[in-house]
């Protein structure tokens, strides 16, 4: 995940890398709170691709990398595949059935990606509200025995599983950045991919509404 990205490069990142970084936490800790309050299909996720558009942009800064919004779709999958295996071109293919009736092969990096341009659209994609689409979500089991089914050419995963496995990838790329920085100053490093729900968080503080 950091491979290419040496200490003495972490500490001096520049104020918009910081901004960055404190950008991807803030929206880290808004799918938290989401998951949270009863009703996680219609914000977890969203705020999960949030943080995953910022950290792949991020990375790709401090790597010395271009790091425009060009080529947004491969370097989304790029940045899961570095964690994920199974989102890697040619590592795994489902055939879906469009709306016209066509079919059309997907591998699961671009199954998510799928996944974030129609959350961007403000869809949810939950099964249970009958939505037109290839590619659904099931919120309905916290904790599934298999993480997706293929029903009638459509791939309906779990949502739960979903948002664990990028929230697990997003941790380890958070922890591993603030490890990395806490070692060089003061020796000490810590990285996980399983953080305590709300315990990421935004360095900077709230804003205040200005009292009238």
């Amino acid at each position: 995940m950091l491979e290419g990205i040496q200490s003495d490069r972490l500490l001096a990142m520049t104020d918009r890398e910081k901004r960055w970084l404190d950008n991807v936490k803030k929206a880290f800790q808004q799918s938290d709170l989401a998951l949270q309050s009863g009703t996680p299909e219609d914000e977890c996720l969203a705020e999960l691709f949030k943080a995953i558009d910022t950290a792949k942009t991020l990375r790709r800064s401090l790597r010395g990398e271009d790091a425009s919004h060009s080529q947004n779709k491969k370097r989304f999958i790029e940045f899961l595949g570095l964690e994920i295996p199974m989102a890697r071109p040619g590592e795994s293919e489902w055939t879906l059935v469009l709306k016209d009736g066509s079919t059309k092969s997907y591998h699961f990096g671009e199954i998510v990606y799928d996944i974030r341009c129609m959350v961007h659209e403000n869809e949810n994609l939950n099964v249970a509200e009958d939505v037109d689409h290839h590619i659904l979500l099931d919120w309905s089991q916290p904790h599934p025995q298999i993480f997706a089914n293929q029903i009638n050419g459509t791939f309906v995963c779990n949502g739960y599983f979903l948002w664990n496995r990028l929230r697990q990838v997003l941790a380890k790329f958070i922890t591993g950045i603030d490890g990395s920085i806490s070692f060089a100053t003061n020796g000490s490093f810590s990285i996980t991919i399983e953080p305590e729900m709300g315990s990421i968080a935004p360095e900077r503080k709230p804003r205040t509404k200005p009292v009238t």
